[in-house]
Protein backbone atom coordinates (compact mmCIF):
# COMPACT_ATOMS: atom_id res chain seq x y z
CA UNK A 1 0.00 0.00 0.00
CA UNK A 2 2.92 2.17 0.53
CA UNK A 3 4.07 2.19 -2.95
CA UNK A 4 0.95 2.60 -4.36
CA UNK A 5 0.41 5.58 -1.90
CA UNK A 6 4.04 7.00 -3.16
CA UNK A 7 2.91 6.49 -6.92
CA UNK A 8 -0.79 8.21 -6.16
CA UNK A 9 1.80 11.31 -4.25
CA UNK A 10 4.36 11.31 -7.14
CA UNK A 11 1.44 12.18 -10.06
CA UNK A 12 -0.51 14.40 -7.73
CA UNK A 13 0.59 17.79 -8.73
CA UNK A 14 0.58 16.40 -12.57
CA UNK A 15 -3.33 15.39 -12.14
CA UNK A 16 -4.63 17.76 -10.20
CA UNK A 17 -6.94 20.20 -10.70
CA UNK A 18 -7.28 19.31 -14.49
CA UNK A 19 -8.22 15.19 -14.15
CA UNK A 20 -11.63 16.42 -12.80
CA UNK A 21 -12.07 18.24 -16.55
CA UNK A 22 -11.18 14.51 -17.95
CA UNK A 23 -13.35 13.11 -15.69
CA UNK A 24 -16.36 15.44 -16.41
CA UNK A 25 -15.78 14.90 -20.19
CA UNK A 26 -15.14 11.11 -20.56
CA UNK A 27 -18.16 9.72 -17.85
CA UNK A 28 -20.63 11.05 -20.15
CA UNK A 29 -19.16 9.27 -23.22
CA UNK A 30 -18.67 6.05 -21.61
CA UNK A 31 -22.45 5.55 -20.63
CA UNK A 32 -23.18 6.82 -24.01
CA UNK A 33 -21.66 4.57 -25.88
CA UNK A 34 -22.28 1.68 -23.38
CA UNK A 35 -25.80 2.71 -24.16
CA UNK A 36 -25.05 2.12 -27.79
CA UNK A 37 -23.56 -1.09 -27.48
CA UNK A 38 -19.94 0.39 -28.42
CA UNK A 39 -17.96 -1.68 -25.44
CA UNK A 40 -14.37 -0.78 -26.20
CA UNK A 41 -14.59 2.84 -26.80
CA UNK A 42 -16.86 2.41 -24.05
CA UNK A 43 -13.87 0.76 -21.78
CA UNK A 44 -11.68 3.49 -22.91
CA UNK A 45 -13.59 6.40 -21.43
CA UNK A 46 -13.97 4.79 -18.25
CA UNK A 47 -10.43 4.50 -18.28
CA UNK A 48 -9.97 8.22 -19.03
CA UNK A 49 -12.51 9.11 -16.52
CA UNK A 50 -11.30 6.48 -13.89
CA UNK A 51 -8.02 8.40 -14.30
CA UNK A 52 -9.15 11.51 -13.42
CA UNK A 53 -10.91 10.21 -10.02
CA UNK A 54 -7.43 8.92 -9.31
CA UNK A 55 -6.13 12.74 -9.48
CA UNK A 56 -8.68 13.49 -6.69
CA UNK A 57 -7.53 10.65 -4.35
CA UNK A 58 -4.31 11.94 -4.89
CA UNK A 59 -5.13 14.95 -3.91
CA UNK A 60 -7.32 13.71 -0.78
CA UNK A 61 -4.12 12.01 0.50
CA UNK A 62 -1.73 14.12 -0.06
CA UNK A 63 -1.99 16.04 3.84
CA UNK A 64 0.26 19.13 2.08
CA UNK A 65 -2.18 19.34 -1.00
CA UNK A 66 -4.00 23.00 -2.06
CA UNK A 67 -7.77 23.27 -0.97
CA UNK A 68 -8.01 25.50 -3.96
CA UNK A 69 -6.89 22.62 -6.47
CA UNK A 70 -9.62 20.30 -4.89
CA UNK A 71 -11.78 23.05 -5.50
CA UNK A 72 -10.60 24.13 -8.96
CA UNK A 73 -11.09 19.72 -9.50
CA UNK A 74 -14.49 20.27 -9.20
CA UNK A 75 -15.04 23.37 -11.17
CA UNK A 76 -12.94 21.63 -13.93
CA UNK A 77 -15.33 18.69 -13.75
CA UNK A 78 -18.51 20.48 -13.90
CA UNK A 79 -17.08 22.53 -16.75
CA UNK A 80 -16.21 19.09 -18.66
CA UNK A 81 -19.95 17.56 -18.06
CA UNK A 82 -20.99 21.34 -19.03
CA UNK A 83 -18.87 20.90 -22.52
CA UNK A 84 -19.55 17.21 -22.97
CA UNK A 85 -23.37 18.03 -22.68
CA UNK A 86 -23.51 20.44 -24.92
CA UNK A 87 -21.78 18.40 -27.57
CA UNK A 88 -24.12 15.27 -27.55
CA UNK A 89 -26.65 17.93 -27.35
CA UNK A 90 -26.11 20.59 -30.06
CA UNK A 91 -22.23 19.20 -31.72
CA UNK A 92 -23.03 16.38 -32.96
CA UNK A 93 -26.38 17.62 -34.70
CA UNK A 94 -23.88 20.35 -36.19
CA UNK A 95 -21.61 17.86 -37.41
CA UNK A 96 -24.36 16.18 -39.23
CA UNK A 97 -25.08 19.35 -41.07
CA UNK A 98 -21.28 19.37 -42.09
CA UNK A 99 -21.25 15.95 -43.08
CA UNK A 100 -24.21 16.30 -45.49
CA UNK A 101 -22.54 18.67 -47.04
CA UNK A 102 -19.45 17.71 -47.87
CA UNK A 103 -20.39 14.18 -48.86
CA UNK A 104 -20.39 13.64 -52.80
CA UNK A 105 -23.69 11.50 -52.83
CA UNK A 106 -23.72 8.30 -55.11
CA UNK A 107 -24.18 8.57 -59.30
CA UNK A 108 -26.77 5.29 -59.25
CA UNK A 109 -29.36 7.40 -56.56
CA UNK A 110 -32.08 8.88 -58.67
CA UNK A 111 -33.60 12.32 -58.49
CA UNK A 112 -35.84 12.22 -54.97
CA UNK A 113 -39.82 13.86 -54.66
CA UNK A 114 -39.79 17.42 -54.39
CA UNK A 115 -40.23 19.49 -51.47
CA UNK A 116 -42.17 22.92 -51.81
CA UNK A 117 -40.08 24.41 -49.93
CA UNK A 118 -36.85 23.69 -51.65
CA UNK A 119 -38.90 23.92 -54.81
CA UNK A 120 -37.05 26.50 -56.96
CA UNK A 121 -33.90 24.56 -56.71
CA UNK A 122 -35.45 21.95 -59.40
CA UNK A 123 -37.20 24.25 -61.48
CA UNK A 124 -35.77 25.50 -64.76
CA UNK A 125 -33.89 29.01 -64.35
CA UNK A 126 -34.82 32.31 -66.19
CA UNK A 127 -33.42 32.19 -69.48
CA UNK A 128 -32.12 35.95 -71.36
CA UNK A 129 -35.06 37.14 -73.31
CA UNK A 130 -34.68 36.11 -77.52
CA UNK A 131 -36.06 37.14 -80.58
CA UNK A 132 -38.51 33.55 -81.06
CA UNK A 133 -38.80 34.60 -85.02
CA UNK A 134 -35.59 33.32 -85.73
CA UNK A 135 -36.42 29.69 -84.86
CA UNK A 136 -39.77 30.19 -87.20
CA UNK A 137 -39.96 28.06 -90.30
CA UNK A 138 -42.33 29.01 -93.06
CA UNK A 139 -42.59 27.87 -96.50
CA UNK A 140 -43.88 23.85 -96.92
CA UNK A 141 -42.88 23.33 -93.56
CA UNK A 142 -45.11 22.20 -91.02
CA UNK A 143 -43.01 22.27 -88.06
CA UNK A 144 -44.17 25.07 -85.12
CA UNK A 145 -41.66 26.37 -83.17
CA UNK A 146 -42.47 25.79 -79.32
CA UNK A 147 -39.67 27.26 -77.75
CA UNK A 148 -36.42 26.59 -76.11
CA UNK A 149 -36.03 23.44 -73.79
CA UNK A 150 -33.98 24.09 -69.84
CA UNK A 151 -30.79 22.93 -72.39
CA UNK A 152 -31.63 26.07 -74.65
CA UNK A 153 -32.38 23.96 -77.57
CA UNK A 154 -35.16 24.72 -79.90
CA UNK A 155 -38.49 22.45 -79.61
CA UNK A 156 -40.45 21.99 -82.50
CA UNK A 157 -43.85 20.40 -82.91
CA UNK A 158 -43.22 17.69 -85.17
CA UNK A 159 -45.41 17.35 -88.34
CA UNK A 160 -49.24 18.80 -88.33
CA UNK A 161 -49.88 21.02 -85.32
CA UNK A 162 -52.99 19.93 -83.81
CA UNK A 163 -55.76 21.70 -81.25
CA UNK A 164 -53.60 23.18 -78.63
CA UNK A 165 -54.80 23.42 -74.67
CA UNK A 166 -52.91 26.56 -73.56
CA UNK A 167 -53.45 26.90 -69.93
CA UNK A 168 -52.06 29.02 -66.82
CA UNK A 169 -52.80 31.59 -64.78
CA UNK A 170 -52.83 35.18 -65.73
CA UNK A 171 -49.04 37.16 -65.92
CA UNK A 172 -47.79 33.19 -66.42
CA UNK A 173 -47.18 33.72 -69.69
CA UNK A 174 -50.12 32.92 -72.20
CA UNK A 175 -50.12 36.06 -74.21
CA UNK A 176 -46.58 35.30 -74.98
CA UNK A 177 -46.90 32.05 -76.65
CA UNK A 178 -50.16 33.32 -78.29
CA UNK A 179 -48.03 35.92 -80.15
CA UNK A 180 -45.88 33.23 -81.06
CA UNK A 181 -48.39 30.88 -82.47
CA UNK A 182 -50.30 33.44 -84.19
CA UNK A 183 -47.21 35.21 -85.59
CA UNK A 184 -46.19 31.91 -86.60
CA UNK A 185 -49.50 31.18 -88.58
CA UNK A 186 -49.49 34.15 -90.33
CA UNK A 187 -45.90 33.39 -91.75
CA UNK A 188 -47.14 29.95 -93.15
CA UNK A 189 -49.92 31.76 -94.79
CA UNK A 190 -52.81 30.42 -93.32
CA UNK A 191 -56.39 32.16 -91.97
CA UNK A 192 -56.06 33.60 -89.00
CA UNK A 193 -58.95 34.40 -86.46
CA UNK A 194 -57.66 35.94 -83.15
CA UNK A 195 -60.93 36.05 -80.86
CA UNK A 196 -59.69 38.13 -77.70
CA UNK A 197 -62.64 38.93 -74.92
CA UNK A 198 -60.20 40.89 -72.82
CA UNK A 199 -59.15 43.43 -75.06
CA UNK A 200 -55.02 42.69 -75.07
CA UNK A 201 -52.54 45.46 -74.72
CA UNK A 202 -50.05 43.48 -77.41
CA UNK A 203 -52.07 41.26 -79.31
CA UNK A 204 -53.34 43.01 -81.56
CA UNK A 205 -50.12 44.81 -82.25
CA UNK A 206 -48.20 41.53 -82.59
CA UNK A 207 -50.77 40.29 -84.90
CA UNK A 208 -50.45 43.81 -87.06
CA UNK A 209 -46.65 43.39 -87.58
CA UNK A 210 -46.92 39.97 -88.45
CA UNK A 211 -49.26 40.77 -91.40
CA UNK A 212 -47.06 44.00 -91.76
CA UNK A 213 -43.77 41.55 -92.14
CA UNK A 214 -45.38 38.78 -94.24
CA UNK A 215 -47.67 40.91 -96.40
CA UNK A 216 -50.70 39.41 -95.53
CA UNK A 217 -54.18 41.61 -95.20
CA UNK A 218 -55.48 42.71 -91.45
CA UNK A 219 -58.36 43.51 -90.17
CA UNK A 220 -59.48 44.80 -86.48
CA UNK A 221 -63.23 43.65 -85.96
CA UNK A 222 -64.43 45.44 -82.91
CA UNK A 223 -67.82 43.98 -81.57
CA UNK A 224 -67.82 46.81 -78.40
CA UNK A 225 -70.66 48.86 -78.67
CA UNK A 226 -70.10 52.53 -81.01
CA UNK A 227 -67.80 50.65 -83.20
CA UNK A 228 -68.61 51.52 -87.06
CA UNK A 229 -70.35 48.66 -89.08
CA UNK A 230 -67.83 46.54 -90.42
CA UNK A 231 -68.95 42.75 -91.79
CA UNK A 232 -72.26 41.00 -92.22
CA UNK A 233 -71.49 37.97 -90.02
CA UNK A 234 -74.39 35.64 -92.06
CA UNK A 235 -73.96 36.56 -95.73
CA UNK A 236 -73.85 33.93 -97.62
CA UNK A 237 -74.90 31.42 -95.31
CA UNK A 238 -77.62 29.20 -96.17
CA UNK A 239 -80.55 28.77 -94.17
CA UNK A 240 -79.50 26.22 -91.77
CA UNK A 241 -76.68 27.83 -91.30
CA UNK A 242 -78.15 30.79 -90.23
CA UNK A 243 -80.33 28.70 -87.83
CA UNK A 244 -77.53 27.13 -86.36
CA UNK A 245 -75.94 30.67 -85.76
CA UNK A 246 -79.15 31.47 -83.89
CA UNK A 247 -79.73 28.42 -81.85
CA UNK A 248 -75.77 28.39 -80.82
CA UNK A 249 -75.33 32.33 -80.18
CA UNK A 250 -78.89 32.57 -77.90
CA UNK A 251 -78.32 29.09 -76.36
CA UNK A 252 -82.23 28.73 -77.36
CA UNK A 253 -81.36 24.71 -77.41
CA UNK A 254 -83.07 22.09 -75.40
CA UNK A 255 -82.23 21.88 -72.09
CA UNK A 256 -83.65 18.88 -70.10
CA UNK A 257 -86.27 20.72 -68.34
CA UNK A 258 -89.42 22.69 -67.95
CA UNK A 259 -88.26 25.38 -70.05
CA UNK A 260 -87.76 23.30 -73.36
CA UNK A 261 -91.25 23.80 -74.13
CA UNK A 262 -90.36 27.36 -74.68
CA UNK A 263 -87.18 26.62 -76.12
CA UNK A 264 -89.15 24.27 -79.37
CA UNK A 265 -90.80 27.59 -80.19
CA UNK A 266 -87.61 29.96 -79.82
CA UNK A 267 -86.61 27.36 -82.54
CA UNK A 268 -89.58 27.47 -84.67
CA UNK A 269 -88.81 31.53 -84.52
CA UNK A 270 -84.71 31.13 -85.72
CA UNK A 271 -85.77 29.13 -88.22
CA UNK A 272 -88.64 31.24 -89.82
CA UNK A 273 -86.01 34.20 -89.23
CA UNK A 274 -82.61 31.87 -90.90
CA UNK A 275 -85.41 31.69 -93.94
CA UNK A 276 -86.40 35.34 -94.17
CA UNK A 277 -82.36 36.29 -93.89
CA UNK A 278 -81.59 33.80 -96.63
CA UNK A 279 -83.80 34.20 -99.05
CA UNK A 280 -83.80 37.81 -98.46
CA UNK A 281 -79.99 37.86 -97.79
CA UNK A 282 -80.69 40.37 -94.69
CA UNK A 283 -78.87 41.75 -91.99
CA UNK A 284 -79.93 40.18 -88.38
CA UNK A 285 -80.58 43.84 -87.68
CA UNK A 286 -83.07 43.48 -90.70
CA UNK A 287 -84.36 40.24 -90.08
CA UNK A 288 -85.22 41.56 -86.32
CA UNK A 289 -87.12 44.89 -88.13
CA UNK A 290 -89.39 42.15 -89.66
CA UNK A 291 -89.78 39.35 -87.08
CA UNK A 292 -90.62 42.05 -84.43
CA UNK A 293 -93.61 43.67 -86.26
CA UNK A 294 -95.36 39.73 -86.37
CA UNK A 295 -97.86 39.97 -83.80
CA UNK A 296 -97.52 36.23 -83.56
CA UNK A 297 -93.65 35.73 -82.95
CA UNK A 298 -94.27 38.59 -80.24
CA UNK A 299 -97.19 36.02 -78.89
CA UNK A 300 -95.26 32.93 -79.29
CA UNK A 301 -91.46 33.08 -78.96
CA UNK A 302 -91.30 36.52 -77.32
CA UNK A 303 -87.84 35.70 -75.12
CA UNK A 304 -86.16 35.04 -79.31
CA UNK A 305 -87.15 38.14 -79.77
CA UNK A 306 -85.38 39.82 -76.89
CA UNK A 307 -82.39 38.37 -77.59
CA UNK A 308 -82.51 38.71 -81.57
CA UNK A 309 -82.37 42.59 -80.96
CA UNK A 310 -79.64 42.32 -78.71
CA UNK A 311 -77.43 40.96 -81.79
CA UNK A 312 -79.57 43.30 -84.02
CA UNK A 313 -77.84 46.37 -81.98
CA UNK A 314 -74.11 44.95 -82.33
CA UNK A 315 -73.43 47.23 -85.09
CA UNK A 316 -70.11 45.68 -85.90
CA UNK A 317 -71.74 42.44 -87.64
CA UNK A 318 -74.65 44.43 -88.89
CA UNK A 319 -72.92 45.91 -92.49
CA UNK A 320 -75.35 45.58 -95.39
CA UNK A 321 -72.26 45.65 -97.09
CA UNK A 322 -69.10 44.77 -95.01
CA UNK A 323 -65.62 46.06 -95.74
CA UNK A 324 -64.45 42.36 -95.65
CA UNK A 325 -65.85 39.04 -95.50
CA UNK A 326 -64.94 36.13 -93.61
CA UNK A 327 -64.92 34.17 -96.53
CA UNK A 328 -62.26 35.94 -98.26
CA UNK A 329 -60.15 35.67 -95.16
CA UNK A 330 -60.30 31.61 -95.50
CA UNK A 331 -59.25 32.55 -99.09
CA UNK A 332 -56.38 34.82 -99.37
CA UNK A 333 -54.72 34.55 -95.56
CA UNK A 334 -54.32 37.01 -93.71
CA UNK A 335 -55.70 37.91 -90.22
CA UNK A 336 -58.88 39.31 -88.42
CA UNK A 337 -58.27 40.31 -84.74
CA UNK A 338 -61.81 40.18 -82.69
CA UNK A 339 -62.08 42.24 -79.70
CA UNK A 340 -65.33 41.18 -77.83
CA UNK A 341 -66.47 41.34 -74.09
CA UNK A 342 -66.48 39.26 -70.90
CA UNK A 343 -69.56 41.35 -69.82
CA UNK A 344 -72.01 42.76 -72.24
CA UNK A 345 -74.51 39.77 -73.14
CA UNK A 346 -75.06 41.23 -76.68
CA UNK A 347 -71.00 41.46 -77.66
CA UNK A 348 -70.68 37.70 -75.96
CA UNK A 349 -73.67 36.65 -77.95
CA UNK A 350 -72.02 38.16 -80.99
CA UNK A 351 -68.79 36.25 -80.74
CA UNK A 352 -69.75 33.16 -80.17
CA UNK A 353 -72.21 33.38 -83.12
CA UNK A 354 -68.60 34.22 -84.84
CA UNK A 355 -66.82 31.21 -83.68
CA UNK A 356 -69.40 29.38 -84.93
CA UNK A 357 -69.73 30.68 -88.37
CA UNK A 358 -65.93 30.41 -88.67
CA UNK A 359 -66.48 26.72 -88.06
CA UNK A 360 -69.47 26.60 -91.26
CA UNK A 361 -66.77 28.33 -93.65
CA UNK A 362 -64.32 26.20 -93.03
CA UNK A 363 -66.45 22.86 -93.22
CA UNK A 364 -68.16 23.59 -96.30
CA UNK A 365 -64.82 23.91 -98.25
CA UNK A 366 -64.76 21.47 -101.44
CA UNK A 367 -61.98 19.56 -100.40
CA UNK A 368 -61.40 17.36 -103.17
CA UNK A 369 -60.66 21.08 -105.02
CA UNK A 370 -57.00 20.34 -104.16
CA UNK A 371 -55.38 21.45 -100.38
CA UNK A 372 -56.91 23.59 -98.30
CA UNK A 373 -55.47 26.66 -96.62
CA UNK A 374 -55.23 25.99 -92.64
CA UNK A 375 -58.40 28.38 -90.76
CA UNK A 376 -56.49 28.76 -87.30
CA UNK A 377 -58.72 30.14 -84.60
CA UNK A 378 -57.33 31.56 -81.07
CA UNK A 379 -59.93 31.61 -78.60
CA UNK A 380 -58.87 33.56 -74.97
CA UNK A 381 -60.80 32.65 -72.37
CA UNK A 382 -62.17 29.81 -73.64
CA UNK A 383 -65.47 30.17 -71.01
CA UNK A 384 -66.54 33.15 -73.06
CA UNK A 385 -66.86 30.94 -76.79
CA UNK A 386 -68.55 28.08 -75.23
CA UNK A 387 -71.37 26.94 -76.99
CA UNK A 388 -72.46 23.56 -78.14
CA UNK A 389 -71.58 24.00 -81.97
CA UNK A 390 -67.78 24.66 -80.62
CA UNK A 391 -67.72 22.08 -78.89
CA UNK A 392 -69.17 19.06 -80.65
CA UNK A 393 -67.27 20.57 -83.60
CA UNK A 394 -63.66 20.40 -82.27
CA UNK A 395 -63.76 16.41 -83.01
CA UNK A 396 -64.80 17.06 -86.37
CA UNK A 397 -62.96 20.47 -87.78
CA UNK A 398 -59.36 19.20 -87.47
CA UNK A 399 -59.66 17.21 -90.45
CA UNK A 400 -61.90 20.20 -92.24
CA UNK A 401 -58.06 21.94 -92.14
CA UNK A 402 -58.81 23.67 -89.12
CA UNK A 403 -56.51 24.11 -85.80
CA UNK A 404 -58.33 25.65 -82.56
CA UNK A 405 -56.18 27.38 -80.06
CA UNK A 406 -58.22 27.04 -76.76
CA UNK A 407 -56.26 29.56 -73.65
CA UNK A 408 -57.69 29.08 -70.47
CA UNK A 409 -56.61 29.82 -67.00
CA UNK A 410 -57.87 26.41 -65.24
CA UNK A 411 -60.50 23.33 -65.92
CA UNK A 412 -62.62 25.30 -63.50
CA UNK A 413 -63.34 27.52 -66.59
CA UNK A 414 -64.93 24.97 -68.66
CA UNK A 415 -67.23 24.36 -66.04
CA UNK A 416 -68.91 28.06 -66.83
CA UNK A 417 -70.69 26.70 -69.94
CA UNK A 418 -74.19 26.94 -70.96
CA UNK A 419 -77.09 25.06 -69.39
CA UNK A 420 -77.27 22.77 -72.14
CA UNK A 421 -74.17 21.48 -71.80
CA UNK A 422 -72.44 19.32 -68.35
CA UNK A 423 -68.97 20.82 -67.36
CA UNK A 424 -68.02 16.91 -67.99
CA UNK A 425 -68.89 17.12 -71.68
CA UNK A 426 -67.32 20.35 -72.21
CA UNK A 427 -63.91 19.50 -69.79
CA UNK A 428 -64.01 16.16 -71.80
CA UNK A 429 -64.05 17.39 -75.22
CA UNK A 430 -61.16 19.80 -74.90
CA UNK A 431 -59.14 17.09 -73.10
CA UNK A 432 -59.59 14.68 -76.13
CA UNK A 433 -59.41 16.67 -79.10
CA UNK A 434 -56.49 18.86 -77.83
CA UNK A 435 -53.35 17.01 -78.57
CA UNK A 436 -51.26 19.23 -77.69
CA UNK A 437 -50.80 21.18 -74.46
CA UNK A 438 -48.94 23.93 -73.29
CA UNK A 439 -49.81 24.10 -69.42
CA UNK A 440 -47.82 27.60 -67.65
CA UNK A 441 -48.17 28.08 -63.75
CA UNK A 442 -51.50 27.10 -62.44
CA UNK A 443 -53.49 27.60 -59.23
CA UNK A 444 -56.33 25.44 -59.21
CA UNK A 445 -54.94 22.60 -57.44
CA UNK A 446 -57.39 20.28 -59.42
CA UNK A 447 -55.82 21.01 -62.48
CA UNK A 448 -52.54 20.52 -61.11
CA UNK A 449 -53.54 17.17 -60.23
CA UNK A 450 -54.70 16.18 -63.55
CA UNK A 451 -51.41 17.24 -65.75
CA UNK A 452 -49.11 15.55 -62.90
CA UNK A 453 -50.92 12.26 -63.63
CA UNK A 454 -50.24 13.58 -67.29
CA UNK A 455 -46.64 14.05 -67.03
CA UNK A 456 -46.33 10.33 -66.32
CA UNK A 457 -44.60 8.12 -63.29
CA UNK A 458 -40.99 8.01 -63.00
CA UNK A 459 -38.85 6.04 -60.67
CA UNK A 460 -37.51 8.11 -57.42
CA UNK A 461 -35.61 7.21 -54.91
CA UNK A 462 -36.81 7.56 -51.55
CA UNK A 463 -34.13 7.76 -48.72
CA UNK A 464 -34.59 6.41 -45.23
CA UNK A 465 -32.12 7.12 -42.46
CA UNK A 466 -31.88 5.90 -38.61
CA UNK A 467 -32.25 8.36 -35.83
CA UNK A 468 -31.07 7.99 -32.52
CA UNK A 469 -31.48 9.77 -29.38
CA UNK A 470 -28.23 10.03 -26.89
CA UNK A 471 -28.07 10.32 -23.78
CA UNK A 472 -28.37 14.42 -24.06
CA UNK A 473 -31.60 13.53 -25.71
CA UNK A 474 -30.71 15.14 -28.87
CA UNK A 475 -31.70 13.15 -32.10
CA UNK A 476 -28.53 12.09 -34.34
CA UNK A 477 -28.06 10.53 -37.48
CA UNK A 478 -26.15 7.00 -38.27
CA UNK A 479 -23.57 8.08 -41.00
CA UNK A 480 -25.76 5.40 -43.10
CA UNK A 481 -28.57 5.60 -44.77
CA UNK A 482 -30.97 3.54 -47.05
CA UNK A 483 -32.45 4.32 -50.38
CA UNK A 484 -35.68 2.62 -51.96
CA UNK A 485 -37.31 2.92 -55.30
CA UNK A 486 -40.83 4.77 -55.45
CA UNK A 487 -43.11 5.73 -57.78
CA UNK A 488 -43.23 9.57 -58.82
CA UNK A 489 -44.42 11.88 -61.80
CA UNK A 490 -42.58 13.55 -63.93
CA UNK A 491 -43.81 17.05 -63.04
CA UNK A 492 -45.68 17.42 -59.56
CA UNK A 493 -47.77 19.76 -58.31
CA UNK A 494 -45.13 21.58 -56.71
CA UNK A 495 -43.71 22.40 -60.38
CA UNK A 496 -46.36 23.08 -61.73
CA UNK A 497 -47.59 25.71 -59.33
CA UNK A 498 -44.81 27.43 -59.07
CA UNK A 499 -43.18 27.60 -62.54
CA UNK A 500 -41.37 31.31 -62.97
CA UNK A 501 -43.10 33.02 -65.62
CA UNK A 502 -42.31 32.20 -69.54
CA UNK A 503 -41.54 28.32 -68.81
CA UNK A 504 -43.88 26.41 -69.81
CA UNK A 505 -45.02 22.25 -70.26
CA UNK A 506 -45.64 20.85 -73.37
CA UNK A 507 -47.43 17.53 -73.36
CA UNK A 508 -48.69 15.37 -76.01
CA UNK A 509 -45.09 15.05 -78.14
CA UNK A 510 -42.52 12.23 -76.49
CA UNK A 511 -42.37 12.86 -73.05
CA UNK A 512 -43.42 15.93 -71.46
CA UNK A 513 -41.00 19.00 -71.39
CA UNK A 514 -40.36 22.10 -70.21
CA UNK A 515 -40.16 24.95 -72.82
CA UNK A 516 -39.63 28.84 -72.64
CA UNK A 517 -41.02 31.47 -75.15
CA UNK A 518 -39.37 35.30 -75.22
CA UNK A 519 -42.01 38.05 -76.28
CA UNK A 520 -41.47 39.16 -79.58
CA UNK A 521 -40.51 43.02 -79.68
CA UNK A 522 -43.82 44.55 -80.42
CA UNK A 523 -44.04 48.32 -81.34
CA UNK A 524 -48.01 49.84 -80.68
CA UNK A 525 -49.33 52.01 -83.30
CA UNK A 526 -52.73 53.26 -83.59
CA UNK A 527 -53.45 51.45 -87.19
CA UNK A 528 -53.67 48.12 -85.34
CA UNK A 529 -56.15 49.04 -83.14
CA UNK A 530 -58.25 51.10 -85.95
CA UNK A 531 -61.80 49.16 -86.94
CA UNK A 532 -62.24 50.08 -90.52
CA UNK A 533 -65.55 50.75 -90.86
CA UNK A 534 -67.70 49.35 -93.99
CA UNK A 535 -69.37 51.80 -97.02
CA UNK A 536 -72.05 53.91 -96.00
CA UNK A 537 -74.68 51.73 -94.82
CA UNK A 538 -78.55 52.20 -95.09
CA UNK A 539 -80.54 52.91 -92.07
CA UNK A 540 -82.34 50.25 -91.59
CA UNK A 541 -79.45 47.94 -92.50
CA UNK A 542 -77.50 48.88 -88.96
CA UNK A 543 -80.22 50.19 -86.48
CA UNK A 544 -82.53 48.21 -84.63
CA UNK A 545 -86.32 49.19 -84.55
CA UNK A 546 -86.51 52.70 -83.04
CA UNK A 547 -89.60 50.90 -81.10
CA UNK A 548 -89.56 47.86 -80.30
CA UNK A 549 -92.80 45.76 -79.52
CA UNK A 550 -91.26 43.98 -76.27
CA UNK A 551 -94.17 41.39 -74.06
CA UNK A 552 -95.25 42.84 -71.07
CA UNK A 553 -97.35 40.74 -68.58
CA UNK A 554 -100.40 42.46 -67.05
CA UNK A 555 -102.85 41.19 -64.73
CA UNK A 556 -106.49 40.98 -66.46
CA UNK A 557 -108.47 42.09 -63.73
CA UNK A 558 -111.79 40.18 -65.06
CA UNK A 559 -110.77 36.71 -65.57
CA UNK A 560 -108.09 37.17 -62.64
CA UNK A 561 -105.24 35.53 -64.86
CA UNK A 562 -102.06 36.43 -66.31
CA UNK A 563 -102.21 37.21 -69.88
CA UNK A 564 -99.58 38.91 -72.32
CA UNK A 565 -99.78 42.02 -74.08
CA UNK A 566 -97.31 44.50 -75.70
CA UNK A 567 -96.79 48.03 -75.29
CA UNK A 568 -94.50 50.62 -77.37
CA UNK A 569 -91.43 52.05 -75.89
CA UNK A 570 -91.32 55.86 -76.82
Amino acid sequence: MSVFRDLLLSVEPALMPWSGLLTGLCCVGAISTYRNEAYLRSEILTYASLSGMLGLLAWYINAQASLIDGLLWGVLCLIGFALIGWWYRHGLQCLDLVYAKLTRRSDLARVGRTDVRTVAASLPVPRVGYDPRKYYKGGESEEFFMGLSDEGKPIYWEGKLPHVALAGTTGSGKGLKLQCLSTQSIKKGEALFYLDPKDDEFGPHSVYAACQAYNKPYHYLRLLPESPAQINIIAGAKQWEIEELLVAALDIGDKGGASDYYMSKNRKAASEAARIAAEQELTLAEVYQQIAHSDFWQEEAPGFIDKLSELANVAAINAKTGAFTLAEILESGGAVYVVGSMTLSAVLRAQQMLFVRIQQLATARDRLAGPQRTVCVIAVELRYHISKPVIQGLAASRDKGMRVILAFQSFADLKDCPASMTPEMVEGAVIENTRAKLIYRVEDPDTAEWLQRKSGVILVDDEAKVINRNVALAETTEGERTIRQGDHFLFDTNKLTNLPPGWGVLFGQNQAQACYVSPIPTVKCREAVTPIAAAEQPESATLAVKSPRVPLAILDSSAKTLKNDFFTLE
